[in-house]
């Protein structure tokens, strides 16, 4: 399975998610997750550092090298193509480039025999980057922060997944919406939750609780699952890793 974890805007969640759901997908599959955001926080927070002459996730992607001398395994277990800065190129390179916004698809061919989950995390924009992921994934899952702005950039992207569906990949679906730094006894994280639940053309995970344990695993370069086993913050985030293995199986039979 290609899933991209998507959403427009920044700070919601995506990498954190990226990183919590790779690491629980690991524990019995194998699992590549794919830093697609310059900013390179996924890397980071699985405890890697591209030391500056180092290949990457921009080295493979335009084609000077194949995943074999890019990927690394992490110390959790993980599979994952990191980034860095020389990321932020790419995207000019690749709109000098016939089929463009099929590249990554490209890239990603027999990548499917090695791994039974590919995780893409997209950079917080609309650019062609993100649009690389949504024309190479079977599915999409879009973290929300639960705060009202976040709705205005779910909006966004549901249209940028349906233009997607029309123009690039018409097997695109959409896994779901999973609420992130939730405050469960507050007006607006219900408020929020009330909203996304009464859209029906998209299925609602459980929420996931705010905490500060999601940073400080991060920091430490460890999936959430193997800093803390708070189950308020692991079973939603079971209950998904559950959910996307059913999907996979189905898609199998």
């Amino acid at each position: 399975m290609f899933l991209a974890i998507a959403n427009h805007k920044g700070g919601v969640g995506k990498t954190t998610s990226t990183l919590a759901l790779g690491g629980l997908l690991a524990e019995s599959d194998p699992c590549l997750l794919i830093d697609l955001d310059p900013q390179a926080n996924l890397t980071t927070g699985l405890g890697v550092e591209l030391p500056e002459q180092s290949p990457g996730v921009y080295h493979w992607l335009i084609g000077h090298l194949p995943a074999a001398q890019v990927i690394q395994k992490t110390a959790s277990g993980i599979y994952l193509i990191p980034a860095d800065a020389h990321l932020t190129r790419a995207e000019m390179e690749l709109l000098q480039k016939s089929g463009a916004f099929y590249t990554l698809r490209d890239r990603l061919t027999g990548l499917q025999r090695q791994f039974r989950y590919v995780l893409i995390d997209c950079p917080p924009s609309r650019g062609v980057l993100t649009i690389n992921a949504l024309a190479a994934a079977d599915y999409v899952l879009i973290p929300v922060q639960c705060q009202f702005f976040a709705l205005k950039g779910l909006t966004a992207l549901l249209e940028t997944v349906q233009h997607v569906q029309r123009r690039l990949n018409p097997k695109l679906k959409i896994l779901g919406v999973l609420p992130t730094m939730a405050e469960l006894q507050t007006i607006m994280t219900q408020d929020v939750m009330s909203a996304l639940k009464n859209q029906p053309e998209f299925h609602v995970f459980p929420p996931i609780p705010k905490s500060v344990k999601f940073p400080e695993s991060n920091l430490a370069g460890e999936p959430i699952h193997r800093y803390t086993n708070d189950p308020r913050l692991l079973t939603p985030l079971r209950e998904l890793v559950k959910y996307i293995k059913n999907i996979q199986q189905q898609a199998q039979q």
